[in-house]
């Protein structure tokens, strides 16, 4: 039973070990991975509400692809993308972080705490 209990502890100070080891963030995501995420995260909101004021999209959202996004701002951290629907003849702004992280969407492109 000591054995065990000395195992668990000896596995359980390995993982936290490595775990605080870890880097607090992950590497900065390509452009190309950033507009492809921007239409998934907007191809979603066609099916849902994200509870951000704008409802659920029309269905035409869920059929647009990523030539259809572009950055409309950068900065230290973030990017903006512009994701437009020629159907539509609309557009949805994704916020997001330099990783990839989604953070906030709309139809304004103005987001607040960003420059």
């Amino acid at each position: 039973m000591k054995f065990r209990i000395a195992l668990c502890l000896l596995a359980s100070l390995f993982i936290s070990s490595n775990l605080l080891a870890h880097g607090s963030g992950h590497a900065p995501i390509s452009e190309q991975k950033a507009l492809l995420i921007a239409t998934q995260t907007t191809k979603g909101f066609a099916s849902i509400d994200p509870q951000l004021g704008f409802g659920v999209v029309p269905a035409s959202w869920a059929n647009i692809t990523s030539d259809t996004a572009t950055i409309f701002q950068s900065g230290d951290g973030y990017r903006i993308v512009k994701v437009v629907n020629p159907k539509e003849e609309s557009a949805l702004y994704i916020l997001m972080s330099d990783d990839g992280e989604v953070y906030d969407a709309n139809i304004s492109g103005k987001f607040e705490g960003v420059n």
